[in-house]
């Protein structure tokens, strides 16, 4: 069995409690991970990441398989379960130009037709927007036959989904960093410029796609509110390099009326931030 790179679960729960919590999925090229959320009691039990790309001689489809089977979480029929694709091929679409023949031209034409995988497409709530996107058929056809009734979006159109409009103040940038790619949402004013998912090898690779955008949508660098979430801390050195361009970095926090288990509390809340508040959403 695959060995989780993060473990937050504890010890003493129950398959009976289990059943009647939410379980939020995540999956990537290279990452599966989940979160357990009591609705009833607004608090978040556990925790659980795998890499999938570190297994000598087994594909990562091979090893999501392994985790699907062999994690015994996994394996109760949860009364709410949901998927969360985080693969980069995704575009918005205003949604009065919207039609499910937009699907294919409008991914090919951004990322070209070498990768044959399944279109869906998402209505993001509260932006009047769709979210066309691409994923690997094979991936959707496992996960879909292990949790069958479960329902599936992607990745940015939950961390858009997330933002109300009227709290924006000023000009924007959220940030989440994972293992291989990070997401950026960002706006001008309270106007939205961009939802999208980018991979990267290096700190300067994140510095130098932020420094872009900004440019490209007239956004100060300086006084620009950079809110950072996912796997950094202010001694990593992508942390480091975002300090020297970015004047005003904030840590994503939690919602003040959620609660979490003590085993979140040995790390810092914006690591689990960004999924923690997709199970808010759905």
């Amino acid at each position: 069995m695959l060995k989780a790179t993060f473990d937050i679960i504890p010890d003493n729960i129950t398959s009976e409690s289990m059943q009647n919590n939410l379980l939020l999925m995540e999956v990537s090229d290279q990452i599966f991970c989940y979160v357990l959320y009591d609705r009833e009691s607004q608090r978040f039990i556990g925790f659980r990441q795998y890499n999938l790309d570190f297994i000598p001689g087994k594909t990562p489809l091979e090893a999501l398989s392994e985790v699907l089977t062999g994690d015994p979480h996994l394996q109760h029929p949860y009364n709410e379960a949901y998927l969360v694709y985080h693969y980069t091929d995704s575009n918005l679409l205003p949604e009065k130009y919207f039609t499910i023949d937009l699907n294919k031209p409008v991914t090919e034409i951004v990322y070209g037709n070498a990768t044959k995988g399944l279109l869906l497409n998402d209505k993001v709530d509260g932006w009047d927007l769709y979210n066309i996107y691409r994923i690997p058929r094979d991936v959707h056809s496992l996960l879909q036959t292990k949790f069958t009734t479960g329902k599936y979006w992607h990745y940015n159109t939950l961390l858009l989904s997330g933002v109300d409009r009227n709290s924006i103040e000023g000009d924007m940038i959220k940030v989440v960093i994972a293992a291989d790619k990070f997401a950026v949402v960002a706006f001008k004013g309270q106007q939205l410029q961009l939802a999208q998912s980018y991979h990267y090898q290096t700190p300067e690779d994140v510095s130098f796609q932020l420094l872009a955008l900004a440019l490209q949508f007239g956004i100060d660098q300086e006084t620009v509110n950079l809110r950072v979430s996912g796997l950094m801390d202010e001694q990593s050195i992508l942390y480091q390099e975002l300090l020297k361009y970015f004047g005003q970095l904030e840590w994503e926090q939690l919602p003040d009326e959620t609660s979490s288990e003590e085993g979140f509390r040995n790390f810092p809340s914006h690591y689990f931030s960004p999924l923690l508040k997709m199970a808010l959403c759905v």
